[in-house]
């Protein structure tokens, strides 16, 4: 084979004049597919995170939280298990269960407006004027202010009346933190107030709120108010059987002289020995209305004495742990005064 070159003036214009356009348009689709892939990089690097519409769920390769993703069906399925089950224990942790969740599949707390009692009026003579009977087993202190009091839980609403003259300082720091709007409300940093200790048969416990900053507004320590019932172990039934501390009564927890502040207790039924002698036992309020009494009998007690520690609800509120470890605890959304009497009576 024999090689030829051209060498002549006119031969170079003829290779541009034929390949010229074919060159150019190669140069070009290379710089264009270049500047693509760099953008396209670009873009994965500073926005990162890619919406899956079809779940309506957010994926982020960079977060740190994708183990705790869940698809709406993974949801409903823990909420199924929930329902169908009496104990923490029947709760698969795994699942990473948070208790907004689960609170969705228990009864829907109340509205203030849908308290069976709205005004004062709505109350039987027996709730406004309570007097010795089948529910009390002496009279208890007459005339003074009488407040109705709507308070929202997770296993329904409770209304309450709150006797002045039952226990004057007792009554009025329990409204105090009622009308702060803020102590028994469910906020974005606070599931509300846990019903902390509840045993069957006996009482619930609560007051300390999931916001570690409120319980240290009502901290205080508080005088004792006299207690109305007859103290002792010969006065805890009177002559007719009627246990002394009355089913859904309230008062406060102590530990000693002086000692309420924040914490208080409502009784699950009648009981004989509680107010026999407990100066913080005094009670200063009940709950009134058929509707309330079917919520206390809803308040779940599987976790008893075994609950969350008062310690660690005051050093953590309703901390991440506390709601993954105790899922069927109930709570106190909301408490609101409905109507306030003026007078010496109701």
């Amino acid at each position: 084979a024999t090689m030829v070159t051209i060498s002549h003036p006119r031969s170079s214009q003829l290779v541009l004049k034929t390949y010229g356009p074919w060159l150019l348009k190669g140069g070009v689709t290379i710089l264009a597919v270049y500047l693509i892939s760099v953008l396209s990089y670009t873009t994965f690097l500073f926005h990162p995170t890619i919406t899956n519409s079809q779940h309506n769920i957010a994926i982020s390769p960079s977060s740190s939280n994708n183990h705790n993703l869940r698809l709406p069906s993974q949801e409903q399925n823990l909420k199924d298990k929930i329902a169908n089950h009496g104990s923490n224990n029947d709760v698969d942790s795994t699942e990473n269960v948070k208790i907004s969740q689960k609170k969705d599949e228990q009864t829907s707390p109340s509205t203030p407006s849908m308290c069976p009692y709205k005004k004062l009026s709505d109350l039987s003579d027996a709730e406004r004027f309570p007097s010795r009977g089948d529910r009390h087993m002496v009279d208890p202190p007459s005339g003074g202010k009488l407040t109705l009091v709507c308070c929202e839980t997770t296993k329904g609403p409770w209304n309450i009346a709150v006797h002045s003259k039952w226990a004057p300082l007792g009554a009025e720091r329990f409204l105090q933190m009622v009308r702060s709007n803020t102590y028994f409300t469910t906020t974005t940093s606070s599931l509300g107030v846990p019903l902390m200790r509840c045993i069957k048969g006996f009482l619930c416990q609560f007051g300390i709120n999931g916001n570690v900053e409120e319980t240290k507004l009502y901290d205080k320590s508080l005088q004792d108010d006299p207690n109305w019932l007859p103290e002792g172990p010969d006065h805890r039934t009177n002559s007719e059987g009627v246990k002394r501390f009355a089913q859904g009564y309230l008062a406060y927890a102590g530990s000693g002289k002086n000692s309420r502040s924040n914490q208080f207790i409502v009784s699950l039924q009648a009981n004989p020995r509680l107010a026999g002698g407990s100066p913080w036992e005094v009670p200063w309020g009940e709950l009134v209305g058929p509707h309330s009494f079917t919520t206390l009998s809803k308040i779940y007690t599987g976790y008893g004495d075994k609950g969350p520690s008062q310690g660690k609800l005051r050093r953590q509120g309703t901390s991440p742990e506390v709601e993954d470890n105790f899922p069927l605890l109930d709570y106190i959304t909301s408490c609101s005064i409905m109507e306030e009497s003026k007078g010496n009576t109701a």
